[in-house]
This record gives C-alpha cells, sequence and structure tokens, in this order.
C-alpha cells in the first residue's frame, strides 16, 4: 500500500511517501484507524466512544455518522510549507524588487551557508 522512493544520486536521500489512490478508493475508515487515532479525538475534542462498537455498526451509529460528517469536510493542507511560501515571499519584498538582486542575494547566503555551516554566533566570532 505505501511505497517509499529514494532520490538516486545524492548526498543525503530524500524518502517520499506515495500511495496508490486504487487502495484508497478500495479501503474504508475503519481500514485507517491505528493506535495513534485517539489523539486525533483528544485534539478535536470529539467522542471516540464509538471505536469501542463494532464496525459493522458504525453505518448506523449516530455518532460516528456525525463524526464521519465533520471529518469528511476538514481540509487537508501542508502548513509547514504554506507557510515556508509565504515567509519567503514575504522576505523577498523587505530586500528588493529586483530579480537580479533577489538571484545575487540567495546565492550569497547559499555560499555563506556552506562557509559556515554552524553558524551560531560563538562561531562566527571567533
Amino acid at each position: 500500500m505505501v511505497q517509499a522512493l529514494e532520490n538516486e544520486g545524492q548526498e543525503d536521500t530524500l524518502r517520499r511517501i506515495t500511495i496508490d489512490s486504487r487502495v484508497i478508493e478500495m479501503s474504508s475508515l475503519e481500514d485507517f484507524v491505528s493506535q495513534n487515532t485517539r489523539k486525533f479525538f483528544s485534539i478535536t475534542g470529539l467522542s471516540p466512544d464509538f471505536l469501542e462498537r463494532e464496525v459493522v455498526t458504525w453505518e448506523s451509529d449516530p455518532e460516528y455518522l456525525h463524526i464521519k460528517n465533520i471529518v469528511s469536510s476538514m481540509r487537508v493542507v501542508n502548513d509547514i510549507a504554506e507557510r515556508g511560501v509565504a515567509l519567503m515571499e514575504e522576505y523577498n519584498k523587505l530586500h528588493t524588487q529586483n530579480e537580479d538582486q533577489k538571484q545575487y542575494l540567495l546565492l550569497t547566503v547559499k555560499e555563506f551557508r556552506k562557509k559556515f555551516p554552524d553558524s551560531r554566533k560563538s562561531t562566527l566570532l571567533k
């Protein structure tokens, strides 16, 4: 169901999880319930009581149907990535509107990070 892909030829290999959409389409909600599911209920304040009942009864359980409706309407976002993009866009606007200068600034930062990988104040003041 879940497959890890590695980027070849890179020093630090990045792993990405890919899921075959056909597997998800054939799955039902109970296929995604795990030991960590209780954390979801704790965070959202929803009641996990229906989990104690038989899965075959869930579709007629008002509590389950209510929670299923709420979960179905939730929007999934990559909040960290969105914040990173917004931060970079804001940062770009602060320094210059000239694209060549932006590129030069980014290259300068990249070279600085190579030269000083440990950029703590104590290291830089040596």
